[in-house]
């Protein structure tokens, strides 16, 4: 169980409601020792002619009260409990053989009157009281006996209840068989309240569990069990009022009150059945939310070991050229300068693959983290162009492409960060040379709209399936290679470029009739007006 939430007075709840009913029960039984010491009787009682708490009543529950405490504060120190739950339950088995062999089931009186003689002794129900309460708390020394003293308590709480009741009814049977055998109402409230602090001892123990706690089922256990000691008072009292203003018959007063105890429970009952039912409906959608999750976190663990393999194959693939120009240079004695120079060439062009691979690698850590800084001024979109097709254009060369260029006439302004605009539009120009087969065509046109402007880069290439297709700006995600497009990558241009295009405010989208249709990819900026003359 989480720990709860300290109250204002910096005690958790769990100690706190234990203490609070040790402290009235302690101050009710001192009121009404003081009330027969002083001559009050109004303080022993209630109300006058009602029976009051007897003296050896209070004197008893003042021996209770430091057991409650103790086991609230030091639950391991067992004598501390023991000792006063001993002498209480002692006192409470003679009291109730005294009442045996004298055949009394009212307090006993030294002589005297039982409301007046300060020797008056509990009666047969307050003894029987004591002993379950004492031994309710010394059940709570043992942690496999919490149960039973919280049964043993639970029982307590009950019979207080029903005494209190009993008053609520006089001239009645129910009168005559608790309160009018001496069991004052101050006696029935300590014992409950001794019940309910004994009940508090070990929320988390017993029978307790089922209420305590922040799990649906303790939630409406709770208020379950607050309904059914709250309910059947509101049809009771109306009865009893009827009862007394002679409007219905015992009969008529049964009947109501049977069936106005059956409605309301059965309107708690089904409250707390859509409550159920709610919570049910969001622990469902909870389950599908971690189900989805774990789908996504096993689909990302897929994705981490072939991204682990394909990392290591497109690093391999340079360095068997490297190693190869390498052996080739230990034998530079038998090389003439034109083979130095294509060794030297496939050096550099394999160094550089690695680098791109690594540059891709540490600018989508950046970008994801946000630590990509841009420059933002006002660029001309033509020139980035420009410096991005001759990036790419050894590549195009290389793979024996045809690139035609469709430009405005006039320059054409957007805010960013140059180097970041050319490194988005290569990797655009470089995605569609590497996945077109050789001799292919690519074609890129720049449309300037009034607010916007659009780099449209086409292909005649693969073509991108449309299981793919919205999953192509993800990080990792390849289309499948096929013989004669020897140049691999990682999967993260694409990705990088989504990334860069919305540190610019942009959109980038993906287009392809399918298989073999060849793909076109659209990259959308908001367009600057344009600079006046001279500036």
């Amino acid at each position: 169980m989480p720990h709860s939430h300290a109250t204002p007075s910096g005690l958790p709840p769990r100690i706190l409601l234990p203490i609070v009913c040790a402290l009235a029960v302690g101050g009710i039984a001192l009121l009404s020792l003081a009330g027969w010491a002083l001559g009050l009787p109004h303080l022993a009682s209630v109300f006058p002619g009602l029976p009051k708490m007897v003296p050896m009543t209070a004197v008893l529950t003042l021996v209770l009260v430091p057991a409650l405490v103790r086991e609230v504060r030091a639950p391991r120190d067992a004598l501390l409990t023991v000792l006063p739950c001993a002498c209480v339950m002692a006192a409470a088995l003679l009291l109730l053989g005294w009442h045996g062999l004298h055949r009394t089931a009212a307090p006993f009186v030294f002589g005297g009157d039982a409301q007046k003689s300060v020797w008056s002794v509990s009666s047969p129900v307050t003894s029987a009281m004591f002993l379950a309460s004492a031994a309710g708390l010394l059940c709570h020394v043992r942690p496999r006996r919490v149960r039973h003293g919280q049964v043993l308590a639970l029982a307590v709480l009950l019979l207080a209840l029903l005494t209190l009741a009993g008053y609520l009814v006089r001239d009645t049977y129910l009168y005559d068989l608790l309160p009018g055998k001496g069991t004052s109402v101050l006696t029935a409230l300590v014992f409950g309240l001794l019940a309910v602090g004994t009940l508090a001892l070990r929320p988390r123990s017993g029978i307790m569990v089922a209420l305590s706690g922040r799990e649906t089922g303790a939630w409406v256990a709770r208020r379950l069990l607050l309904s059914a000691l709250a309910l059947p008072v509101l049809p009771g009292a109306a009865v009893g009022l009827a009862l007394r203003a002679g409007a219905i018959d015992g009969g008529t007063a049964i009947a109501l009150l049977v069936w106005g105890t059956i409605a309301l429970f059965t309107g708690a009952v089904w409250y707390f059945a859509l409550v159920l039912y709610r919570f049910d409906r969001a622990r469902h959608a909870a389950e599908q939310q971690r189900e989805a999750a774990l789908a996504q976190l096993r689909e990302a663990d897929a994705h981490k070991d072939d991204f682990m393999a394909l990392l290591a194959h497109e690093l391999r693939n340079p360095l068997a050229p490297i190693r190869a120009a390498a052996d080739l240079l230990r034998l530079q004695d038998r090389m003439d300068r034109a083979q130095l120079q294509r060794t030297s060439d496939i050096i550099g062009r394999q160094v550089d693959h690695i680098a791109h691979l690594v540059d891709d690698l540490l600018d989508l850590s950046r970008a994801r983290r946000g630590l990509i800084a841009l420059d933002r001024v006002p660029v001309d979109l033509l020139a980035v162009v420009r410096t991005a097709i001759e990036q790419v254009r050894p590549q195009i060369v290389r793979r024996r492409h045809s690139l035609d260029s469709e430009l405005p006439p006039v320059a054409v302004h957007v805010s960013g960060d140059h180097k970041r605009l050319v490194q988005v539009l290569a990797n655009l120009l470089g995605n569609a040379a590497k996945y077109t087969p050789e001799g292919g065509r690519i074609h890129l046109a720049v449309h300037a709209h009034a607010q916007t402007v659009e780099v449209c880069v086409r292909d005649n290439g693969i073509g991108i399936d449309a299981a793919l297709l919205p999953r192509v700006f993800d990080s990792f995600t390849q289309g499948t290679r096929k013989a004669g497009r020897a140049e691999g990558g990682l999967g993260l241009g694409l990705a990088l470029v989504r990334r860069l295009a919305e540190l610019h405010d942009g959109t980038v989208t993906a287009s392809s009739a399918g298989p073999g249709q060849g793909s076109s990819f659209v990259l959308t900026l908001p367009r600057l007006p344009a600079p006046p003359a001279g500036a």
